[in-house]
């Protein structure tokens, strides 16, 4: 299992719409919120490439101005 902490910049006016598109990715959890723009988010998948195919499918999200990922871990879960 791989868990990714992000965190995005949004446009503030586009947070709503960041929000709820973001909703619809499997894996994704948002964890925090800023009026600000920046959202907490993290990723939980099987392997890495699922991790890294969504962190970089988080850079195209409309209105997300960038993607930074500050935290990942993995582990074997047998």
């Amino acid at each position: 299992m791989n868990i990714a902490g992000v965190v995005l910049q949004a446009r503030p006016t586009d947070l709503a719409t960041v929000q709820a598109q973001l909703a619809t990715m499997a894996g994704v959890e948002v964890h925090g919120i800023h009026e600000n723009g920046r959202l907490v988010v993290t990723v939980v998948e099987e392997g890495y490439r699922e991790t890294s195919d969504i962190v970089l499918r988080l850079h195209q999200v409309p209105g997300v101005l960038n993607a930074s990922l500050v935290y990942q871990h993995s582990e074997d879960i047998g």
